[in-house]
């Protein structure tokens, strides 16, 4: 697993801390690299149905919440302190977060109390490439102290509910240092490793309640309906003196250690601990994730350079010996983490974990995100994740989703599709160097997208066709539709077929591509331009044009080449900088409440192309995408779309070198 939050280290916690309501809405989420999840709240209270300590992915990436969380009980000094906080029959169960003195996520969540001379910290880590989870409270000062940790078990999908039922079987063997933990029939067993002493038990917790999750007439449920959790015993450990630790290990793996050790996890020789093991597998997480880090800020500072001199006037700095950026800055740092650490496999494809167990996969989102993987130079995993979308190809489209539980593809929407032409191109024109990149693009990618222009031009599923002036449609009957923003995604994919063409020796085919745009590019203002907002029809029906405002519309001026006249651009932006531009994003329409930071990559690409690259427009965009970049939780998109802007639009490095 990795943790995945923005690079900002809440050192004191202070600002999260302030208050429990607070603290419960800040949230952290952790990844195996093979689909599992874990995530939860700085207060340690899960506040969603979809928060979980371990949950893990089947072959075919469907999730399974086995621990929901744990109960933790600390004797010191003839007193008891409840560590653990959650939400009980509607009410908060704050524990001893009174005595929370610091949270950190950095390099994985970290929780740390205080009770007078006493300290213990408690940390919730990964285990890369393997179905399991680590979690150590340790005592950092004070004691002698006595802790009891009891994992809470629901064996269910993210988004159900469990009801105490006696089928729940509970520890069913064990022996010194491991037990393991039967569930439901139907759902997998969980082995548990410690270094303390296991005194089993079968006990549930009734009125388990999730503050965030609202009623919904697909499932009927409420917060206040409550869940049970079936309790199989606890883990009990001495900690007499600082340094001392308790290590629970909770996995699906009946063989993990077996495996780490041949792998080489463990050490040379492998440890023979507990104690040790952890410690050996803490170093392998802190190298990997270093080594990581320092090739993305290789990467990036080496896309700010090319930035540096395309946009003219920086060519000083893309020569300058010296990395333009600098360490800590701070939209590259959270980019960086959240991209590589939400990095995962799902049914065998590379793509990026959502925000949340049980949220559905949008391929249109993910070929975006991985756009930034191209940014960072990071050619292979975004080779992958195209070839991943190139595999479920079906009449021209891509999945506009895979299904939360089984990972079913479903098709409509053809922009995801679109999104993948864009990453074809990027990858093509600025990794043509890479090892393999004129065979992915030769062999794999080139045949596979032909083929998807020609069934989106001839007619595909769910009414994707282009009409008698080049549209491009969806839906069918009354539900048809052609939307401004697809159609200039429709546009850009043409204009890059023509570029691919060219790079493979394809004249005929790029020219082709190249008159199809041109004719595309004649007609979208007519198609499209409402003269009266000052905005784009957001779509054209059976019945007329459809006003609307979206952030999709930028499209058509943030992708090169812009479709819009110079005025017609400047006046589309002011308009949805007026109605759709907040502080934290943009919102998805005028009446919308709520605003997406993962456009504000889009929006600063279609400003800096209406006004020009002065240093106002500059400034502001800096400063927007960096508060954007403080906010948490980043999903993998806003990442990507926040890195772009700050390495592509905004001449991050002449900011730096000036500083």
């Amino acid at each position: 697993m990795r943790a995945c939050y923005p690079a900002r280290s809440m050192a004191s916690g202070q600002d999260v801390l302030a208050d429990f309501e607070r603290a419960s809405r800040r949230e952290w989420l952790l990844t195996d690299g093979l689909g599992g999840l874990a995530c939860g709240t700085a207060s340690g209270a899960p506040t969603r149905r979809a928060h979980a300590l371990f949950a893990a992915a089947s072959p075919g990436g469907a999730l399974t919440t086995l621990v929901l969380r744990c109960e933790e009980k600390l004797a010191l000094g003839g007193a008891m302190h409840e560590l653990s906080s959650s939400f009980v029959n509607g009410r908060a169960r704050a524990g001893a977060f009174a005595q929370l003195e610091a949270w950190e996520c950095e390099p994985w969540p970290r929780w740390r109390w205080r009770f007078g001379d006493a300290v213990i910290e408690r940390a919730f880590r990964p285990i890369d490439g393997h179905a399991a989870l680590l979690a150590t409270w340790r005592l950092v000062a004070g004691g002698p102290a006595r802790l009891s940790v009891a994992p809470l078990l629901t064996a269910r999908a993210p988004w159900a509910l469990l009801r105490e039922q006696p089928e729940f079987r509970g520890a069913a063997q064990g022996i010194p240092g491991r037990v393991r933990l039967e569930t439901l029939a139907e759902r997998p067993a969980l082995t548990l490793w410690h270094n303390g002493l296991f005194v089993p038990g079968r006990g549930w917790a009734h009125g388990l309640t999730y503050p965030l999750d609202f009623a919904s007439e697909d499932d009927g449920t409420a917060p206040e309906c409550g869940e049970d959790a079936f309790l199989p015993g606890w883990v009990q450990a001495a900690l007499a003196q600082p340094g001392d630790a308790l290590h629970l290990v909770f996995s699906t793996e009946e063989g993990l250690f077996r495996a780490l050790a041949t792998e080489g996890m463990l050490g040379t020789p492998p440890a023979r601990t507990l104690n040790g093991c952890v410690a050996a597998l803490d170093g392998v997480r802190r190298d990997r994730r270093a080594h990581w880090r320092r090739a993305a800020f290789a990467g990036a500072d080496l896309t700010a350079r090319q930035a540096a001199a395309a946009h003219g006037g920086g060519s000083p700095l893309a020569r300058r010996p010296e990395p333009l950026l600098e360490p800590d800055d701070p939209v590259v740092g959270a980019a960086v983490t959240r991209l590589g650490e939400t990095l995962t496999r799902r049914g065998g494809r590379l793509t990026f974990a959502p925000r949340l167990p049980g949220e559905a996969e949008r391929g249109a989102d993910t070929l975006r995100a991985a756009a930034a993987l191209v940014t960072l130079r990071a050619f292979e995993p975004a080779r992958q994740i195209a070839l991943g979308a190139l595999e479920f190809l079906d009449e021209g489209l891509v999945p506009e989703r895979f299904e939360p539980g089984d990972g079913a593809p479903r098709y409509g929407d053809p922009s995801a599709s679109l999104w993948l032409v864009h990453l074809v191109d990027l990858i093509a024109r600025r990794g043509s160097a890479a090892p393999g990149s004129d065979a992915f693009l030769r062999d794999a990618a080139w045949p596979a997208l032909e083929g998807v222009l020609q069934h989106l031009r001839a007619g595909s599923r769910h009414g994707v066709r282009c009409d008698a002036d080049g549209l491009l449609w969806s839906g069918e009957g009354g539900a048809a539709s052609a939307h401004a923003g697809v159609n200039a995604l429709w546009y850009h994919a043409l204009v890059a077929m023509a570029q691919l063409g060219k790079l493979l020796g394809r004249r005929e085919n790029a020219a082709f591509y190249l008159a199809w745009a041109h004719e595309l590019h004649r007609r979208y203002v007519d198609a499209f331009w409402d003269e009266r907002t000052g905005a784009l029809f957001e779509c054209v029906t059976p019945g007329g044009r459809r006003r609307g405002l979206s952030p999709a519309q930028l499209l058509a001026v943030a992708l090169p080449p812009a479709l819009l006249p110079a005025a017609n651009a400047q006046r589309l932006l002011a308009t949805v900088e007026r109605e759709l531009l907040t502080a934290h994003g943009l919102r998805a329409a005028p009446e919308e409440a709520a605003a997406d930071p993962s456009w504000l990559g889009v929006w600063a690409a279609a400003a800096l192309r209406a006004r020009g690259r002065d240093a106002a427009v500059r400034a502001d965009l800096e400063r927007r995408l960096a508060v954007a970049a403080e906010a948490a939780p980043l999903s993998a998109l806003t990442a990507a779309e926040l890195l772009r802007g700050w390495l592509e639009e905004c001449d991050r490095a002449e900011a730096a070198a000036a500083r």
